[in-house]
């Protein structure tokens, strides 16, 4: 219930009480109000059942005069002030004040005959620096404005009573409150509570931090080739401040710590339209009515790996939540079926070092073999002979966070004999071919052994001939002569 409606009653009910004659009528002298810049208050005056009227007065002009006829004063108030004319002539004089000032404060009189009544008014404001939204992270200062006379408290949005902490100051004997990097659990009602012996006012302050759910970094353990999701939370749906402020949401994303963060994707919220999802290569913006960024990247690969960080700008102010995607790999070498006498290494690796708590191992299913990475690396290797399924996992505090299966499989046994068969038969062909090129090689060498001696031979011939034609020339020669 606010203060007005509180007011408003309990004078409802001295004013019932009294016409039943159970207490005295309002005694003369002075009454203290609190009332808070921009609310409505009421300054009490009750009397005995009358028809004289009523004279308001503020520091000495007239308010408002009540006889038989309603006046005002000319004061600037004048449209912000009433009596409640039912109640005059049953002796409720109370005037109520509107959309206070710091300007309304000060001494009233209402004037009954020759009987006056005084009251005091006290306004209070409560202010904030920086007004309005509030990016998380950054400071906030509250302070109270009016009367200090009066004993000042704070209570936080969860009714606590507020105290000097990491997170919160008091200065200025508790009429300033600070409170240092708001969070977006600091969003809500905090209230200023304002005391005094004779008058009490609770003032409301509404905070509104725009940020992330759980700003602190996350790690997500993706083995490769699966569809990985990161999700940015918002405080509060950027529909209700796109009207008011300038807002720009970015993403950006880097692929080892020390380099820099290249741009994926930003934009600006300046329309009513709802933010529309981005398709890019394999990845997926989308928003999710539950004031959630969701980037989907589908068959992810260890190139992926690394921090991807989105960024809310406000006006001139921006605030970032980096998620770092840690991505693991597997591969065997040699690859494909496993020979009898062959041996295969399986190497696992993520793309950042495992965390200290962390155990990066392989181990064979249904079996006893176990390689466990024990130098806290961001790999493991594992030489074996055995076939079937192996299982490259993390885990941290025996939680499984992410792994990836391997069969190594056997060659068939056809296979091997085929292989054999084939060695064998390459080397018969090999033999088969020096054969070969050794029996071309003797019959090449006969045949020429073989020609060059018929070629000798007829050569004989041919010059035995050529003897045997030349002495028969020679004797007929010699007949001749004779």
């Amino acid at each position: 219930m606010d203060p007005f409606s509180i007011t408003t009653n309990s004078i409802l009910a001295v004013f019932t009480v009294m016409q039943l004659g159970l207490i005295p009528i309002m005694a003369e002298g002075e009454t203290t109000v609190f009332g808070a810049v921009g609310e409505q208050v009421i300054l009490p005056c009750i009397d005995k059942p009358q028809t004289n009227g009523v004279t308001w007065k503020y520091n000495d002009q007239v308010v408002i005069q009540h006889s038989i006829y309603l006046s005002r004063g000319r004061i600037p108030i004048k449209d912000r002030y009433e009596l409640n004319k039912q109640e005059v002539s049953k002796g409720n004089l109370s005037l109520k004040l509107s959309q206070l000032e710091h300007s309304d404060a000060g001494k009233y009189v209402c004037i009954v005959g020759s009987r006056t009544f005084e009251v005091q008014l006290q306004v209070f404001e409560v202010t904030g620096s920086p007004s309005g939204y509030l990016l998380q992270g950054k400071n906030l200062m509250l302070s109270i404005q009016g009367s200090s006379s009066a004993s000042v408290t704070w209570s936080n949005n969860r009714k606590d009573k507020v105290t000097a902490t990491q997170s919160t100051e008091l200065k200025n004997g508790g009429r300033t409150l600070q409170i240092h990097n708001l969070q977006v659990e600091d969003s809500g009602t905090w209230m200023c509570h304002i005391t005094s012996l004779s008058a009490k006012l609770d003032i409301p302050y509404k905070v509104l931090v725009i940020g992330f759910h759980n700003l602190k970094r996350e790690t997500l353990y993706e083995a490769v080739n699966s569809t990985v999701s990161i999700s940015y939370s918002l405080s509060t749906h950027l529909l209700q401040i796109r009207e008011l402020e300038y807002v720009r949401v970015g993403l950006e994303w880097k692929p080892v710590i020390d380099s820099k963060y290249q741009g994926k994707f930003n934009f600006s919220v300046t329309s009513k339209e709802q933010p529309l999802s981005k398709q890019m290569a394999n990845m997926q913006v989308t928003w999710k009515p539950s004031h959630t960024l969701e980037v989907k990247l589908s068959k992810v690969q260890f190139e992926d790996a690394g921090w991807y960080q989105c960024q809310l700008t406000v006006s001139r102010d921006h605030v970032e939540k980096a998620i770092h995607l840690v991505v693991m790999t597997v591969s065997a070498d040699p690859v494909g079926p496993l020979s009898k006498w062959a041996n295969v290494t399986l190497l696992c690796k993520l793309s950042a070092p495992i965390p200290p708590n962390a155990q990066l191992f392989w181990e064979h299913l249904n079996g006893t073999e176990k390689k466990l990475n024990m130098s806290g690396h961001s790999e493991v290797m594992v030489k074996t002979k055995t076939v079937g399924l192996w299982r490259c996992s993390l885990k941290v505090e025996n939680n499984t966070i992410t792994s990836i299966d391997y069969t190594v499989v056997k060659a068939a046994e056809w296979n091997n004999y085929v292989l054999i068969w084939a060695m064998v038969g390459l080397g018969a062909s090999i033999v088969l071919l020096l054969l070969a090129s050794l029996f071309i090689f003797i019959f090449t060498a006969r045949q020429r052994r073989r020609r060059r001696a018929e070629k000798m031979a007829q050569a004989r011939r041919d010059l035995f001939e050529r003897r045997i034609c030349q002495c028969q020339r020679q004797l007929k020669n010699d007949y001749s002569d004779a």
